[in-house]
């Protein structure tokens, strides 16, 4: 009889590679895309916006004349002073800034995961650091072309528009932005903080009592103005803006909340902020002159002494202080007290140093003459960065004494002990 036939399963196809080809683009090139495409996304919104509202309101005049004028308002929320009727607008409405810095950190995502991966030749750190730079250029090089086409109308403000302070700044802050946010990305800064624990618990309770101070100023602007909602409405009001311009108001106060927030950090520090010449808002007293109708100037205290229950006021940077000191003492574990002192110290001195620079971005001239002086006063941010400094570093020691008597806190640092050849020999 016959073997029966063996059936031979049928042969696959060689399976076919689905894998998309490896990014080959430097991540510099990516983060130059990235800046040029937040700023002209940028720019578009702006003057649409400026058409829309110039429409809306019935302006006369073309929509070129509405496209340059959005410039001009682009260019102001980068910093660029701008001139109008001989009266200089340096304030800096930091709501958009905010919203092109998150977008950038967002973008960051992109830029790292549409590049080829690092080289070899040069270190992680110093890769995302050469885009950041790139990419701030390119940012900038945005700015500056369309300052330079501004300058060649003859819109009202274009020519008092001092495009190389806007640049100045826009490069330090979208420098930083894109280190941050491509560092986070790219695992440089996981790395760098894998082995200096240290450094990562600094980090942690500095920005723990940035968020905190913000937050604590943020509560106290909402309170104020719910209790003088009625006088910040009659402002308003008193202005009978026509549709438009009740938009542009309202507008114009939500993006200039975040200066609000950070008027309010140098109230609660103690020295508080002026708004011209001879003027103080602190804890301790109220000096006000005339003031511009502006509906957020209505939640401002009356002139005279403060309330007493405003000095309580000025114990929230010390408890934001010392909460910075215990994060950063909870990341540290088990160390001296003198480390935890001094790693308490600098995440303080860090927070203040942030706060200092938000400070001084949110003042700026707001009208003539005396209104060309308002913002938070300058000893304010040296209050702020002590305060801070020696709050965070009492409530790391803290921490370690309280937080049950962690093994080590109490050893003594090493100049305070005694040299090797007077101890004795066992």
């Amino acid at each position: 009889m016959d073997p029966m036939p063996v059936a031979h399963a049928p042969e696959r196809p060689a399976p076919v590679d689905q894998t998309e080809p490896t990014a080959t683009r430097p991540l510099a090139v990516s983060t130059c895309l990235l800046a040029i495409a937040v700023a002209a996304a940028g720019l578009v919104l702006a003057t649409g916006l400026a058409v829309v509202s110039s429409f809306v309101a019935g302006a006369g005049g073309s929509s070129v004349s509405a496209v340059r004028a959005g410039a001009v308002l682009w260019l102001g929320a980068h910093g660029a002073s701008l001139s109008v009727a001989s009266v200089t607008l340096s304030l800096v409405p930091l709501l958009a800034p905010l919203l092109i810095g998150l977008v950038l950190l967002r973008g960051c995502r992109w830029a790292v995961a549409s590049s080829a991966p690092g080289s070899g030749v040069l270190p992680a750190g110093l890769r995302v650091s050469f885009a950041a730079v790139v990419g701030a250029g390119c940012y900038c090089a945005v700015l500056i072309v369309v300052g330079w086409g501004v300058s060649q109308t003859s819109v009202p403000g274009a020519l008092g528009a001092d495009v190389l302070r806007g640049a100045i700044l826009s490069a330090a802050v979208v420098t930083l932005t894109l280190a941050l946010g491509l560092g986070v990305a790219d695992g440089s800064w996981r790395e760098l903080t894998a082995h200096r624990v240290g450094l990562r618990a600094v980090v942690r309770g500095a920005a723990a009592g940035v968020v905190a101070m913000l937050a604590a100023a943020a509560v106290v602007v909402v309170v104020a103005m719910t209790l003088a909602t009625e006088r910040v409405l009659a402002i308003g009001s008193a202005l009978s803006p026509g549709t438009s311009g009740r938009i542009g108001l309202v507008a114009l106060c939500v993006a200039t909340l975040p200066n609000a927030v950070l008027w309010t950090v140098a109230y609660l520090f103690g020295p508080g902020f002026a708004i011209g010449p001879a003027t103080i808002v602190s804890p301790d007293v109220v000096v006000l002159g005339p003031l511009p109708a502006a509906p957020l100037f209505g939640a401002l205290p009356g002139t005279g002494p403060a309330p007493a229950w405003a000095a309580v006021l000025t114990v929230v940077p010390i408890m934001v202080g010392v909460l910075g000191g215990v994060i950063t003492g909870r990341s540290l574990g088990a160390v001296s007290w003198w480390l935890r002192m001094r790693a308490g110290g600098a995440a303080g001195l860090l927070a203040g140093l942030v706060l200092a620079l938000l400070m001084l971005a949110a003042g700026g001239g707001v009208g003539p003459e005396r209104m060309q002086q308002t913002g938070p006063v300058p000893a304010a941010l040296l209050v702020g960065m002590l305060t801070l400094t020696v709050a965070a570093a009492a409530g790391a020691v803290a921490h370690g004494a309280l937080g049950g008597w962690l093994p080590g806190w109490l050893r003594r640092p090493g100049w305070l002990r005694r040299p090797g050849w007077l101890r004795r020999a066992h």
